[in-house]
Order: structure tokens, then sequence, then C-alpha cells
């Protein structure tokens, strides 16, 4: 591979991804960001980079990514049946993922154009004898620079077979060519900041304030999931090297770090890089907390850290998230489907919403508001200062509305007076926390709840799994939704690295829990949960359900989905 090896990194052997990681990584991931997102332990990383190449790699990541070349013109290709592409729509990343590890979709496949399955020759590292003879190990010869521009303009592989007819044909500039050649030799090329021979690590973020218990109940349950990790290695390496499994092919031991954050928010970013810099972790996993998750979430994007499902009621909305995945939008989601319901129900025009001024709270009443749209007018706000005594029903059947919704958490309707029978009272699920109101509230009365999960019988069939596992660790059912929920996100990490292999990249990572939310065993809260390529929030909807002295009765509602 004549340029790769003789202009960008001419005193490193092919294949040392060390030294390519030397050269190029540290401006790939964020320049100065990076020297303290895991780059900085590397010998010879703190070196000022070139900067030609600095440029080159930039132009080449725009292409793959953006699909914007030189002077940030879009790119320009022909795709199949002659179709023109440009810009967005031809860029690499539309197929072959962020990480360059491709996807599918039906019967057509976009491969792994990543550094290794470029530039390296493909041989399958199979060890059993019996699975070598049935399959082989090479599979191409590596490309180099004129093979790639041959690929890329004309449709033929590295052996001269033609590619899959969806593969866009390009018409790049020699410059972008060297350009998306440079960037494609450095793409995935070595394992992420977190990952050694021996471990990989992660952290839980948890913000100050949360409860000893619920603090407890997420740890409980990820302290033992890393200790059967770290248990059944030795069985699965056992089961590699007898060649039943394909899927693996390294093992790491599991490391989990506490995150513990104090002291206003505005020092939280510099109390994560703090931990960051004494320990990298290759991702994030869970999390508690009652305050807005942005600084976490800006925190993980900057230094592009996957952080897998917090349990928190104030995600970040904000467009652009590469590397924060949610269960849902919280209070904003609760206000959108209740709006829907609302509406459908006749009741969108009267309707009175209680909050306290807090955060999820005046989130929730003001998702309500807009989602309710044209029908908001009718809709009266009420700030509660005090206690849901006999007095404050009595003032708000005085304000005569079709129906009442309060924003509460769950401590401030412990000693709360149950609502007049006739009266339909809606709580949220989420600002509750997971826990219900108690009978003497809910007995005689009309209360409904905004809810993530199944009615029963089937909630408790759907759980089942779950609280088994939990049985048999010893941990008692203390926080359902916290407990559940903690262990889908564990869970959803095991089974996307079990399919990774060996490649330690983050954004493939990613890919692999996108593709797999669907599939892993243990349940989540939401009885619906789906990722699809670049979506975040993993709930997308919830329903309407009648509250009883036991808890939920059934449905008043279909699924919704705003």
């Amino acid at each position: 591979m004549n340029f790769f090896r003789r202009e960008m990194f001419p005193a490193t052997r092919r294949g040392s991804a060390r030294g390519l990681w030397l050269l190029a990584g540290a401006w790939l991931l964020g320049g100065a960001a990076l020297a303290q997102s895991g780059a900085a332990e590397l010998p010879g990383a703190g070196a000022a980079p070139d900067p030609v190449l600095q440029a080159r790699l930039a132009l080449g990541q725009r292409i793959y990514r953006e699909g914007l070349g030189s002077q940030g013109l879009p790119i320009q290709a022909l795709g199949a049946g002659q179709t023109a592409l440009a810009g967005p729509a031809a860029a690499c990343v539309t197929c072959h993922r962020r990480s360059g590890y491709g996807s599918s979709e039906g019967q057509f496949s976009a491969r792994p154009i990543t550094a290794a399955a470029l530039f390296e020759e493909q041989t399958l590292p199979v060890r059993s004898p019996r699975i070598k003879a049935q399959l082989g190990t090479r599979q191409r010869p590596p490309y180099d620079d004129a093979l790639l521009a041959r690929a890329l303009a004309g449709g033929l592989d590295s052996a001269g077979k033609p590619l899959e007819p969806l593969m866009p044909r390009y018409a790049l500039q020699p410059e972008e060519l060297q350009a998306l050649t440079a960037y494609l030799a450095t793409l995935s090329l070595q394992s992420a900041p977190g990952v050694d021979e021996q471990e990989i690590h992660f952290a839980t973020v948890i913000q100050p304030g949360v409860s000893p218990d619920r603090r407890r109940a997420m740890l409980e349950v990820m302290q033992a999931f890393f200790r059967d990790k770290g248990a059944n290695m030795r069985q699965d390496e056992s089961r590699r090297e007898a060649g039943t499994m394909r899927m693996y092919r390294s093992y790491r031991k599991w490391v989990l770090h506490v995150w513990e954050l104090s002291g206003p928010s505005s020092g939280w970013t510099s109390q994560l890089e703090a931990y960051y810099r004494a320990q990298p972790v290759f991702a994030l996993l869970g999390g508690l907390g009652d305050a807005p998750w942005s600084p976490v979430h800006a925190f993980c994007e900057r230094f592009e850290i996957p952080s897998v499902f917090p349990q928190t009621l104030l995600p970040e909305l904000a467009d652009g998230n590469q590397y924060n995945l949610y269960f849902s939008r919280g209070p904003t989601l609760d206000g959108e489907v209740l709006a829907k319901h609302l509406a459908e129900g006749g009741q969108g025009t009267s309707v009175l919403q209680v909050y306290r001024r807090t955060g999820p709270a005046l989130v929730a009443s003001g998702s309500l508001r807009r989602a309710l749209g044209a029908g908001a007018h009718a809709l009266q706000d009420q700030v509660q200062d005090g206690p849901l005594d006999e007095a404050f029903w009595a003032r708000v059947l005085a304000a005569r509305p079709g129906a009442v919704v309060l924003w509460l958490d769950a401590k401030e309707l412990e000693s709360a007076s149950p609502p007049p029978p006739a009266l339909p009272v809606y709580l949220s699920y989420g600002l509750l926390g997971g826990k219900l109101p108690g009978a003497d509230f809910v007995a005689g009365g009309n209360v409904r709840l905004v809810y993530p999960s199944d009615p029963p019988p089937r909630h408790e069939s759907r759980m089942l799994r779950s609280k088994i596992w939990l049985h048999n660790k010893g941990l008692a059912v203390t926080q359902e939704a916290l407990q559940i929920n903690t262990l889908f996100a564990v869970t959803v990490a095991s089974d996307a690295l079990g399919h990774m292999q060996d490649s330690f990249s983050r954004d493939y990572f990613i890919e692999r829990v996108e593709h797999v939310v669907g599939q892993t065993p243990m349940p989540s809260v939401f009885r619906s949960v789906s990722l699809g390529p670049g979506q975040r929030f993993l709930g997308k909807g919830e329903g309407i359900v009648q509250l009883g002295a036991s808890g939920p009765q059934k449905a008043l509602s279909p699924w919704i989905v705003p």
C-alpha cells in the first residue's frame, strides 16, 4: 500500500495499530480533548500533530461522515440504477456506519471498511481445525491506495471482483481521494481507552441527592452482574477453544467504577474529567440522578464515550447526540402521551394541571401545554405550595375541571387526601419514581397513570425472568423499576460486546446496542423498545392505565406513540 506506508506513516510497519494511533489518533478523537481521553497515556501521544496530516484527516472525515469534499462542497456519486447522489446521501457513513463496521438491510449488506478490514490481508482467525476446514481462512488481499481508488471509482474490490450494485461510484478529486484514504487508514484502528489485554473498564455516574436506598438498589444489581461476568470468563474461553463459538474471540474482565458527583452541577464536568484521567473507561453504564443529565451528556459527547441508559428524569433532548442512549424522553414524553389521550377522550379542553416548581414537573407541564396545541387555552395551571388536603381538593372542584393532572412525586402523595371519586386524576409513573401511591389515596377514586409498562397480568409475567435473577443473587425487589432497568442496561451492554469479537470500538459498540436492544432476554420496564440507526431514546410511547388499591388494574388506552 504505497501512499499509506510512504507518506502517512513512514516509520511504522503495516499492522502496528499502536504506532498508527500515536501518529493520527490524537486529532481524530477530538484534538485537545483526547489528551484527557486516554491518548495521553500512550507514549509519544503528546507530540504536536503534523498540520498537513491534520488537514488531510479532517477532509477525509468530512467526506466519510458528511459527504462534503474540498472547500465544503458536496461530493458526487452514482448509486444503484445510475441514481445521482450528492452530499450526505453519498457519505460513507450512510451504509458503513460511523464505526466503519458496516450494516445490513434485508439481503443487502455493507461490508466493513475499517483500517484493518481494508488494509490488512483478510483471514479468518479460526482456532478449531474443524471450522477452519469448513470456512477456510483467506478472504481477499489487502487494498492499497491504487486498489482503493479503483474500488471507489470503478466498483471492483481488491481481488478484482465486482462490488455490490448498491456501492456508489465516486467522482473524487485527487486530494479528496488521498484524504479519504488517509482517514480510512485510521478508522476503528485501535481499541478505545478503557480496554487493555486483561480488563475492560466501565463507570456508572451518580448525581448528588440520590437516596441511599436507590443508590444501593442500582449498585447491588451492577455488582452482582459484574461478578457473574468474571466467574463466566473461564467457561467462555473453553467454549472458544472448542470451536463452538465464532461470536467471541477475546475476553476481558469487567471492572466497575462508581463516579460520585458532588456539589453544584457547574463543577461536575471537572469532576468527570478527573475521574477519567485517573482511569479511562470504555463506556458509562446506567447511572442515577434527578438533576438535569446535560453535564454528563456533554462530557460523553466531548470524549466520545458511550453512555448506556442512565436513569434520569431529565435527559438531554438536543439534536446531534451520538453517544448518549436514554430509556425515554422522560417527562416530555409523559406530557405528549397524556395530551393525546386527553384530546381523544374529550377532556383536553378542561384540564387542571398541578405541579411544584421542580425540574421534571416543569418539563412535564410545559410538554402537556405544547402538545395540547389549540386546546391548551382551557388548560389551567396551579403551582402547589401546600399539602394535598381536603381544602386543596375543594379548590380543585371549584375550578370545575374535566380532569386533574398531578405532576408530583411519590413523597408528596404519601400524606395526600384521597381525590373526589368522580374526578379523573392522572399521575406519572416516571415522576413517582416507580413507587405507586398508597391504597388510601387510590381507594374509591378515579386515579389513572401514565405508564410505560403493561397492565397485569402481563407485566408480572414479563418481569418474571428478571425477578428470578434478582432472587438468585439474593437481592430483594425493593425498587422494581430501578432494578429491572439496571439489569436491562448491563445485559444490553454484555450482549452488544459479545457480538463485537475483539473490535473494541466505541462507535461499533453503540451500533451493536442499537441492534440488540429488541433481542435482549432481560426486559426493561418499557413494554415496547427499539433503537433504529441514530435513534437515542429506547421507549417511544406509553399507555394510560387505571390504578387500583394493588396497582395498575387495566389499560384505558392503546399504546400511545406521540
